[in-house]
C-alpha cells in the first residue's frame, strides 16, 4: 500500500526519522547560503543591490545575521543523530558479542570520523588544486610550511589558528572536537542527561562571566556545546516525535511554529551574545520543517534532496561564490535571483560529485573502511 502523502490539511502523528532530518538540514543549508552570500559586512554590501535599508544596513545583510542560526541547527541534529547511531550500534554490539566495550565505542567514533573526513577529503582534493593554480599557490597560501597544508587537510586549521584554504571549514575542527567528546558526552547522557545539559550551560555561561580558565576549546568552541547537547536530550527522549503527535493537525503545528520562531527573532534581536540563544533557535527552526514544511509536498521533496547534498555543498560552496565564479554569481544584481543561481549551482555540482564517487567507488572504499 503506497504511503499517505502528508498534506497542510491532514492530521497525523509525525515520526522524527532520516527523511526529517534531511528536510531540516535542507532549510539549514539555504540559511547557510544566504548568510554567506550577503554577510553583514561594508565589503559585500558592494556586491548586491540591496531592496532596502534597515538601520543604514541592506535588509538582506540584517536576515543574513539571523540565518547564522544554521550552524546550530547542523549541530543539534548532528547531536541528535549521533545519539540515535550510538544507539542503533550499541545494540548490534550486544546482540553479537554479549556486550558493548570501550572498544566498540572507539569503533563508533572511528567510523563516523572516517565517513566525515572521507567526504571533506574528496572536496579538499577536487577544489583546493584548482584553487591553488588560479590564486595563491599552496607553498605560498601556507606560508612554506608543510605543516600548515597538513593540518588544513585534516579540517583542523581552525583550531591551531593556522591558514585554510576556505574560511568556512573553521566548522570541521568544532565537529571533530565533538565527535572525539561524544562517548564521554554519552557516559554522562546514560547516568543523568540533565547533568550533561546543564554542563553544557554551565560550560558557556562560564566562559562569559569567566568562572573558568580560557582553554583553545573552551574560549572559541564553548558557544557550540547547548545545541549539540541538546540534539543528544532531544533524541533521548524522542520530544521531536512526542510534538510530532501533539501537533499532528496543520493548524496547531502552524500557530506554534509560527508563534515560536517570532518569539525567538524578538528575543534574539535584543540579546547581546546572541550565538547563546541558537540552540533554542535551531529547535524553533527544525520544528517548522518538521512539522510544517514537510506537509508540503513538493517543497519538502525539494528541501530533502537539498539536505542530502548539505554536507558536500558546505565543504565547497565558498570556492563557487567567492573564488571561482564571483562576478556570475552576483551578476544577478537582487539577492533572490542570487541566491536561487547558487543553490542550483551547487545542488548540481553536489550531484556530480556524488556520482563522480559511484563511478570511481570511492564510496565502496569509503563503506568498506567503515564497516
Amino acid at each position: 500500500m503506497a504511503k499517505e502523502a502528508r498534506t497542510l490539511n491532514s492530521r497525523q502523528s509525525f515520526q522524527f526519522d532520516i527523511r526529517q532530518t534531511n528536510i531540516a538540514k535542507g532549510v539549514a543549508l539555504l540559511m547557510l547560503l544566504w548568510h554567506h552570500l550577503f554577510y553583514n559586512s561594508a565589503a559585500y554590501y558592494q556586491r548586491f543591490t540591496t531592496m532596502r535599508l534597515y538601520k543604514g544596513i541592506p535588509i538582506e545583510s540584517t536576515i543574513s545575521d539571523y540565518c547564522k542560526v544554521c550552524v546550530s541547527v547542523f549541530l543539534l541534529l548532528s547531536g541528535y543523530g549521533l545519539y540515535m547511531s550510538w544507539q542503533s550500534w550499541q545494540k548490534k554490539m550486544v546482540q553479537k558479542n554479549g556486550k558493548f566495550t570501550v572498544w566498540h565505542q572507539v569503533l563508533f567514533v572511528k567510523n563516523h570520523l572516517l565517513k566525515l573526513m572521507f567526504g571533506y577529503w574528496f572536496v579538499y582534493i577536487l577544489f583546493v588544486p584548482w584553487s591553488a593554480l588560479i590564486g595563491t599557490p599552496f607553498w605560498e597560501f601556507y606560508k612554506g610550511n608543510f605543516w600548515y597544508g597538513l593540518i588544513d587537510f585534516l579540517g583542523l586549521a581552525n583550531l591551531f589558528k593556522t591558514p585554510s584554504m576556505n574560511g568556512t571549514w573553521w566548522f570541521m575542527s568544532v565537529i571533530i572536537l565533538l565527535y572525539l567528546l561524544f562517548p564521554l558526552m554519552m557516559f554522562i547522557m546514560k547516568r543523568s542527561p540533565e547533568t550533561l545539559v546543564a554542563l553544557a550551560v554551565f560550560i558557556t555561561f562560564s566562559q562569559v562571566f569567566k568562572f573558568l580558565p580560557k582553554t583553545p576549546f573552551f574560549s572559541r568552541y564553548y558557544v557550540w556545546l547547548i545545541p549539540f547537547t541538546m540534539g543528544m536530550y532531544l533524541a533521548r527522549y524522542l520530544l521531536f516525535d512526542r510534538l510530532g503527535t501533539h501537533y499532528g493537525s496543520a493548524v496547531k503545528a502552524v500557530v506554534m511554529c509560527c508563534v515560536s520562531l517570532a518569539a525567538c527573532i524578538a528575543i534574539r534581536l535584543y540579546l547581546h551574545h546572541k550565538l547563546y540563544f541558537d540552540g533554542v533557535f535551531a529547535v524553533a527552526v527544525i520544528l517548522f520543517a518538521f512539522l510544517v514544511l514537510s506537509r508540503i509536498p513538493i517543497l519538502s521533496t525539494a528541501l530533502e534532496h537539498l539536505g542530502i547534498q548539505s554536507g558536500a555543498i558546505f565543504m565547497f560552496h565558498t570556492f563557487i561564490f567567492n573564488r571561482y565564479c564571483k562576478d556570475m554569481i552576483y551578476w544577478f544584481k537582487y539577492a533572490i535571483p542570487i541566491f536561487l543561481v547558487l543553490t542550483v549551482v551547487c545542488y548540481l555540482l553536489a550531484v556530480g560529485i556524488q556520482y563522480l564517487k559511484k563511478w570511481i567507488r570511492y564510496d565502496k572504499l569509503v563503506k568498506k573502511l567503515t564497516s
